[in-house]
Protein backbone atom coordinates (compact mmCIF):
# COMPACT_ATOMS: atom_id res chain seq x y z
CA UNK A 1 0.00 0.00 0.00
CA UNK A 2 1.37 3.46 -0.60
CA UNK A 3 2.10 6.60 1.42
CA UNK A 4 -1.05 8.13 0.05
CA UNK A 5 -3.17 5.20 0.48
CA UNK A 6 -1.96 4.76 3.81
CA UNK A 7 -2.82 7.96 4.92
CA UNK A 8 -6.49 8.19 3.50
CA UNK A 9 -7.18 4.74 4.79
CA UNK A 10 -5.82 6.24 8.64
CA UNK A 11 -7.97 9.32 7.89
CA UNK A 12 -11.05 7.67 7.00
CA UNK A 13 -11.05 5.26 9.78
CA UNK A 14 -10.57 7.71 12.23
CA UNK A 15 -13.63 9.55 10.82
CA UNK A 16 -15.43 6.46 10.73
CA UNK A 17 -15.08 5.51 14.05
CA UNK A 18 -15.67 8.64 15.37
CA UNK A 19 -19.17 8.96 13.64
CA UNK A 20 -19.65 5.11 13.97
CA UNK A 21 -19.93 4.59 10.35
CA UNK A 22 -20.30 1.29 8.47
CA UNK A 23 -17.68 -0.29 5.97
CA UNK A 24 -19.47 0.86 2.94
CA UNK A 25 -19.72 4.47 4.09
CA UNK A 26 -15.95 4.40 5.52
CA UNK A 27 -14.93 3.14 1.65
CA UNK A 28 -16.33 6.51 0.43
CA UNK A 29 -14.67 8.51 3.60
CA UNK A 30 -11.27 6.86 2.41
CA UNK A 31 -11.43 7.41 -1.55
CA UNK A 32 -12.59 11.51 -0.60
CA UNK A 33 -9.80 11.45 1.13
CA UNK A 34 -7.22 9.71 -1.48
CA UNK A 35 -8.50 12.17 -3.97
CA UNK A 36 -8.03 15.19 -1.86
CA UNK A 37 -4.72 14.25 -0.77
CA UNK A 38 -3.44 13.22 -4.29
CA UNK A 39 -4.72 16.70 -5.62
CA UNK A 40 -2.94 18.29 -3.14
CA UNK A 41 0.25 16.79 -3.74
CA UNK A 42 -0.18 16.95 -7.32
CA UNK A 43 -1.06 20.71 -7.65
CA UNK A 44 1.77 21.26 -4.80
CA UNK A 45 4.69 19.17 -7.29
CA UNK A 46 3.34 20.93 -10.51
CA UNK A 47 3.45 24.94 -8.58
CA UNK A 48 6.95 23.60 -7.37
CA UNK A 49 8.61 23.26 -10.62
CA UNK A 50 6.62 25.85 -12.15
CA UNK A 51 8.59 28.40 -9.65
CA UNK A 52 11.99 26.24 -9.95
CA UNK A 53 11.67 26.76 -14.16
CA UNK A 54 9.80 30.06 -13.97
CA UNK A 55 6.83 28.76 -15.82
CA UNK A 56 4.72 28.75 -13.12
CA UNK A 57 1.83 30.05 -15.14
CA UNK A 58 2.34 27.99 -17.98
CA UNK A 59 2.38 25.05 -15.69
CA UNK A 60 -0.96 25.42 -13.97
CA UNK A 61 -2.89 26.48 -17.39
CA UNK A 62 -1.31 23.30 -18.92
CA UNK A 63 -2.26 20.81 -15.97
CA UNK A 64 -5.68 22.43 -14.83
CA UNK A 65 -6.70 22.44 -18.60
CA UNK A 66 -5.79 18.38 -18.73
CA UNK A 67 -7.30 17.96 -15.12
CA UNK A 68 -10.91 19.90 -15.78
CA UNK A 69 -11.21 17.73 -18.87
CA UNK A 70 -9.98 14.35 -17.07
CA UNK A 71 -12.40 14.53 -14.75
CA UNK A 72 -15.23 13.22 -16.53
CA UNK A 73 -12.95 11.35 -19.73
CA UNK A 74 -11.04 9.49 -17.12
CA UNK A 75 -7.63 8.18 -19.32
CA UNK A 76 -4.56 6.35 -18.68
CA UNK A 77 -2.97 6.17 -15.13
CA UNK A 78 0.32 5.04 -13.35
CA UNK A 79 0.85 1.84 -11.77
CA UNK A 80 1.30 4.22 -7.90
CA UNK A 81 -0.22 7.87 -6.87
CA UNK A 82 2.94 9.30 -6.88
CA UNK A 83 4.23 7.96 -10.13
CA UNK A 84 1.23 9.43 -11.46
CA UNK A 85 1.75 12.87 -9.98
CA UNK A 86 5.44 13.06 -11.18
CA UNK A 87 4.75 11.87 -14.74
CA UNK A 88 2.22 15.27 -14.63
CA UNK A 89 5.29 17.13 -13.37
CA UNK A 90 7.32 15.73 -16.35
CA UNK A 91 4.23 16.35 -19.03
CA UNK A 92 3.03 19.13 -17.71
CA UNK A 93 6.33 21.22 -16.65
CA UNK A 94 8.09 19.99 -19.50
CA UNK A 95 5.65 21.56 -22.23
CA UNK A 96 5.70 24.69 -20.26
CA UNK A 97 9.66 24.90 -20.75
CA UNK A 98 9.47 24.57 -23.87
CA UNK A 99 6.24 27.02 -24.41
CA UNK A 100 8.50 29.76 -22.26
CA UNK A 101 11.11 29.31 -24.89
CA UNK A 102 9.92 29.70 -27.98
CA UNK A 103 8.06 32.67 -29.50
CA UNK A 104 4.20 32.08 -30.99
CA UNK A 105 3.27 33.17 -34.36
CA UNK A 106 -0.54 34.09 -33.97
CA UNK A 107 -0.97 31.86 -37.55
CA UNK A 108 0.38 28.85 -36.01
CA UNK A 109 -1.54 29.65 -32.37
CA UNK A 110 -4.93 29.90 -34.83
CA UNK A 111 -4.04 26.98 -36.38
CA UNK A 112 -2.50 24.57 -34.23
CA UNK A 113 -5.78 25.77 -31.37
CA UNK A 114 -8.71 25.13 -34.08
CA UNK A 115 -6.60 21.19 -34.70
CA UNK A 116 -6.17 21.03 -30.77
CA UNK A 117 -10.22 20.88 -30.28
CA UNK A 118 -11.05 19.06 -33.28
CA UNK A 119 -9.16 16.63 -32.70
CA UNK A 120 -10.11 16.54 -28.70
CA UNK A 121 -13.93 16.39 -29.99
CA UNK A 122 -12.85 13.59 -32.40
CA UNK A 123 -11.20 11.81 -29.10
CA UNK A 124 -13.70 12.40 -26.28
CA UNK A 125 -16.54 11.33 -29.02
CA UNK A 126 -14.68 8.33 -29.75
CA UNK A 127 -13.25 6.85 -26.56
CA UNK A 128 -14.54 8.86 -23.54
CA UNK A 129 -14.94 7.92 -20.84
CA UNK A 130 -11.75 5.79 -20.33
CA UNK A 131 -12.11 3.61 -17.08
CA UNK A 132 -9.76 1.53 -14.65
CA UNK A 133 -9.80 -1.96 -14.45
CA UNK A 134 -9.70 -1.16 -10.56
CA UNK A 135 -13.11 0.98 -10.99
CA UNK A 136 -14.63 -0.04 -14.31
CA UNK A 137 -17.50 1.95 -15.54
CA UNK A 138 -20.08 -0.56 -15.96
CA UNK A 139 -23.62 1.40 -16.64
CA UNK A 140 -24.35 2.80 -20.03
CA UNK A 141 -25.86 6.14 -18.87
CA UNK A 142 -22.89 6.52 -16.51
CA UNK A 143 -20.60 6.50 -19.34
CA UNK A 144 -22.91 8.76 -21.81
CA UNK A 145 -23.45 11.15 -18.85
CA UNK A 146 -19.68 11.48 -18.50
CA UNK A 147 -19.05 11.94 -22.37
CA UNK A 148 -21.37 14.63 -22.33
CA UNK A 149 -19.69 16.42 -19.06
CA UNK A 150 -16.54 16.02 -21.09
CA UNK A 151 -18.16 17.70 -24.05
CA UNK A 152 -19.56 20.38 -21.55
CA UNK A 153 -15.65 21.04 -20.24
CA UNK A 154 -14.45 21.29 -23.81
CA UNK A 155 -16.82 23.55 -24.77
CA UNK A 156 -15.81 26.31 -21.61
CA UNK A 157 -12.21 25.75 -22.56
CA UNK A 158 -12.85 26.94 -26.13
CA UNK A 159 -14.79 29.64 -24.65
CA UNK A 160 -11.41 30.36 -22.75
CA UNK A 161 -9.13 30.43 -25.60
CA UNK A 162 -11.89 32.40 -27.72
CA UNK A 163 -12.18 35.29 -24.86
CA UNK A 164 -8.15 35.48 -24.68
CA UNK A 165 -7.81 35.20 -28.27
CA UNK A 166 -10.24 38.29 -28.17
CA UNK A 167 -7.89 39.89 -25.20
CA UNK A 168 -4.74 39.34 -28.03
CA UNK A 169 -6.44 41.23 -30.73
CA UNK A 170 -7.12 44.65 -28.58
CA UNK A 171 -3.72 44.28 -26.50
CA UNK A 172 -1.26 42.11 -28.66
CA UNK A 173 0.19 40.77 -26.03
CA UNK A 174 2.32 37.58 -26.96
CA UNK A 175 2.04 35.81 -23.40
CA UNK A 176 -2.03 35.80 -24.38
CA UNK A 177 -1.00 33.70 -26.76
CA UNK A 178 1.25 31.44 -24.65
CA UNK A 179 -2.10 30.60 -22.35
CA UNK A 180 -3.95 29.81 -25.66
CA UNK A 181 -1.52 27.19 -26.32
CA UNK A 182 -1.26 26.08 -22.56
CA UNK A 183 -4.82 25.17 -22.81
CA UNK A 184 -4.34 23.43 -26.22
CA UNK A 185 -1.69 21.64 -25.31
CA UNK A 186 -3.26 20.70 -21.95
CA UNK A 187 -6.25 18.74 -23.92
CA UNK A 188 -4.56 17.79 -26.68
CA UNK A 189 -2.42 15.73 -23.65
CA UNK A 190 -5.37 14.79 -21.96
CA UNK A 191 -6.92 13.63 -25.46
CA UNK A 192 -3.67 11.26 -26.16
CA UNK A 193 -4.33 9.62 -22.76
CA UNK A 194 -7.79 8.00 -23.67
CA UNK A 195 -6.16 6.32 -26.64
CA UNK A 196 -3.50 3.83 -27.02
CA UNK A 197 -0.43 5.53 -27.63
CA UNK A 198 -1.48 7.39 -24.16
CA UNK A 199 -1.91 4.08 -22.09
CA UNK A 200 1.65 3.41 -23.65
CA UNK A 201 3.27 6.58 -22.99
CA UNK A 202 1.80 6.54 -19.54
CA UNK A 203 3.14 2.77 -18.95
CA UNK A 204 6.76 3.67 -20.31
CA UNK A 205 7.15 7.12 -18.31
CA UNK A 206 5.84 4.34 -15.17
CA UNK A 207 7.83 1.84 -15.57
CA UNK A 208 11.15 4.44 -16.17
CA UNK A 209 9.99 5.83 -12.92
CA UNK A 210 9.71 2.99 -11.40
CA UNK A 211 13.26 2.10 -12.15
CA UNK A 212 14.45 5.16 -10.49
CA UNK A 213 12.62 4.13 -7.31
CA UNK A 214 9.54 6.52 -7.19
CA UNK A 215 6.97 4.39 -5.55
Amino acid sequence: MYLIEKISRYIGSNISSILNLDNDKKEVIVYGAFIFIQTIWSIFLIILFGLIFNVLLESIIISFSAAFLRKYSGGAHATSPNRCAFIGVIIFNGFAVIISKITINPIFALIYGILSFLFTYYIIYKYAPVDTPSKPIKKEETKKRLKKKSIVILHILVLASMILAVLYLNLEDKKILNNIICICIGITWQSVTLTNLGHILTSKLDLTLSKLHIK
